[in-house]
């Protein structure tokens, strides 16, 4: 009778630690989609960390159909195993690329060429996927280690001080306690024991838990620690480097080739559902047609540069973005030849009004306005951002 309880104790302890073991696991993958899921817009459009369809400049006789990507999202939706913290470094140079592949479309929608992109992060610390900054908070998170020190001392307690008959008992509140039980709600006998114990072993984080939160579980406090964590990550930086083409229609030929590097960074500390400013620049060396020569070429050669700040409006209960206003000026040079009322610089003030009409799906408008001649140009685009392994995550 006594083995049997006192293997009874053992297996419940054993589920207890594995119980903790997954939901550690099921912690890491719930950042990665909550990290996503607070990126602004203009973010993923930087950078995606799953993936997004692209419909660009509608109304313009330009249209482009694009979708964009990285490899380690690819293979996440064939094997949800990659989710686990281990493979994250294993797969880093992957969670920091994206490529673009699109297809692009005249006035009538008819087939203009094909259009292509390698992007690479210099920097990422705006989510889980490409930054080790949520899960290095995890693993040195001194409440978590008080929680092992805890339950290796009321471990020891229940084998050798706690009597045959009240193991099992005393083993139910242990698993209560570490898990969605507040404090005060447990036995006050088990309370007197698991103060005794926080004291002889210095736990002060757990004291100040079980002495001015003891209405509050574990589970609760870990909540209100993951929406911190949350927000975090909201200000961190974003740069850039990568590689832009298209085709002509016939041929595939480039008739177009831009190196582009953008930056984005947050300037405030917001509390979690507030709104948030960020700064964003771009730079950009384009390389085209220049038709003053003869033959299709690339040496009609331009420099762009923008600068701007961010608004974002955020939803306060689930801290998402729901709609953004980024408000910025571009300064452009040509290198070339000049065509016929063409200006070597100019400079244009821009605005970018994106708003999330659905889960999933954003809808940039794009205003740029010369001061010079007085022209407004307007451009409205699509966005889709999915992640396309959320359902087969929560099955492992």
């Amino acid at each position: 009778m006594k083995k049997g309880i006192k293997k009874y104790a053992c297996l419940l302890l054993l589920l207890l630690s594995v119980q903790v073991s997954v939901a550690q696991i099921d912690a890491s993958t719930n950042i990665v989609f909550t990290a996503d899921s607070i990126k602004s817009g203009n973010a993923k459009d930087i950078l995606t960390s799953f993936f997004q369809l692209g419909l660009n400049n509608l109304t313009g006789p330009n249209k482009e159909f694009s979708f964009n990507s990285n490899p380690f999202a690819i293979m996440l939706k064939r094997n949800p195993a990659l989710s686990l913290d281990k493979s994250y470094k294993r797969y880093k140079p992957l969670r920091r690329l994206n490529f673009n592949l699109g297809i692009r479309l005249d006035s009538s929608f008819g087939f203009n060429g094909f259009t292509s992109g390698l992007n690479f992060s210099l920097i990422d610390q705006t989510d889980a996927t490409t930054s080790k900054f949520l899960f290095e908070k995890l693993r040195s998170d001194k409440l978590n280690k008080e929680r092992d020190v805890l339950l290796a001392a009321l471990d020891e307690y229940l084998n050798n001080r706690v009597a045959d008959a009240d193991k099992r008992a005393f083993a139910r509140n242990i698993n209560k306690v570490l898990q969605d039980a507040p404090f005060n709600t447990l036995d006050s006998g088990f309370q007197r024991i698991a103060l005794q114990l926080v004291a002889a072993n210095r736990l002060d984080r757990i004291g100040d838990v079980f002495t001015n939160k003891a209405d509050s579980s574990f589970k609760q406090i870990d909540a209100e620690k993951y929406k911190a964590l949350k927000n975090s990550i909201k200000n961190n930086l974003l740069w850039t480097i990568g590689i832009t083409d298209s085709t002509y229609k016939d041929k595939l030929q480039f008739s177009n080739v831009a190196i582009v590097s953008k930056l984005s960074k947050g300037i405030f500390d917001p509390e979690p559902g507030d709104n948030n400013l960020e700064v964003n620049v771009l730079a950009a060396y384009t390389f085209s047609n220049d038709t003053m020569k003869q033959g299709r070429n690339l040496k009609r050669e331009l420099f762009t540069v923008e600068s701007g700040i961010n608004w974002i409006l955020r939803d306060k209960t689930t801290d998402r973005p729901f709609c953004e206003m980024k408000f910025s000026g571009s300064y452009y040079h040509n290198f070339g030849g000049l065509y016929t009322n063409e200006r070597r610089d100019s400079l244009t003030l821009n605005g970018t009004l994106r708003v999330r009409v659905l889960e999933d799906i954003w809808i940039p408008l794009e205003i740029k306005y010369d001061p010079k001649s007085g022209n407004v140009f307007g451009f409205l685009n699509i966005r889709a951002n999915f992640t396309g392994v959320g359902k087969l995550l929560k099955k492992q």
